[in-house]
């Protein structure tokens, strides 16, 4: 079974266990719910790269590019399992995120003899990538996988809430997209997942997260970071993802009150 079949029975069996973690101890007022909120980022967000080798890995806003305001990159997630009171409580959660990384530098990649990624700016002088805000070229890497949050939520005040856990990531796809001019052609180039795993991008990684939420509002900002490097480390630069975003949550409808009339 290939992983991301194996990620995707994964999923289906954590859902269906969640019904038997849904008790309520009225006395304590401590409550373990399930399927309580939907948690994700905004297209208001910025994807980038940290690390020793980060400079060589800058990313652009070029084309709303790195995740800036694109409708198409998501991570969002539900609370499959929430343990404590309405205000303070432990939140598990499983999701979904498809980032984009636009690189300021239009690189293109190799291996040497060693199996190791090697990287440089594109040397091909017939490649016009157009380096302007919305100029036709470009040099992404996009990813998308699966995710679980733990978290920490604290309420502090009426309206605010202060998120804090870590994430387990499981990379279902990851690949390179290169588009640029030759003369007057447009040209697009894609390393696509099978082949841009011959790189060693990490395939499970840990990170950490931390947000500021308006509960009211459902509103707020939020910034991750994975302490596992893109690419396994020894075989390749040494980066780590970073992201800073506006964040949301979707609470559940409140069912109204029925009151008989005098």
């Amino acid at each position: 079974m290939r992983p991301s079949k194996k990620l995707t029975v994964a999923f289906i069996m954590i859902l269906s266990f969640t019904p038997v973690w849904n008790h309520v101890n009225a006395q304590s007022k401590i409550a373990i719910r399930y399927l309580t909120q939907i948690r994700g980022t905004s297209s208001i967000s910025y994807n980038f790269f940290v690390g020793p080798d980060a400079s060589d890995f800058s990313t652009s806003v070029n084309g709303f590019g790195s995740g800036l305001l694109d409708f198409f990159g998501i991570r969002s997630s539900v609370d499959l399992l929430n343990i404590g009171t309405e205000k303070n409580y432990v939140s598990l959660g499983a999701g979904i995120s498809v980032l984009k990384y636009r690189l300021s530098k239009n690189l293109i990649f190799g291996q040497n003899q060693d199996n190791q990624l090697t990287w440089m700016t594109d040397p091909e002088v017939t490649h016009n990538y157009v380096n302007t805000f919305f100029g036709y070229g470009k040099s992404k890497i996009i990813t998308t996988s699966f995710y679980f949050p733990l978290d920490i939520n604290i309420g502090i005040g009426k309206n605010i809430s202060i998120i804090a856990g870590g994430y387990f990531d499981m990379n279902a796809t990851a690949r390179y997209k290169m588009k640029y001019l030759v003369g007057e052609d447009k040209v697009k180039e894609i390393i696509k997942s099978d082949e841009f795993r011959k790189f060693n991008p990490s395939t499970t990684k840990f990170g950490v997260n931390f947000a500021i939420l308006h509960k009211k509002l459902g509103y707020g900002l939020s910034a991750t970071y994975s302490l596992t490097p893109f690419f396994v480390s020894g075989t390749g630069p040494d980066i780590h993802e970073a992201r800073i975003s506006a964040t949301y949550s979707l609470q559940p409808l409140k069912k109204p009150s029925l009151k008989g009339k005098d």
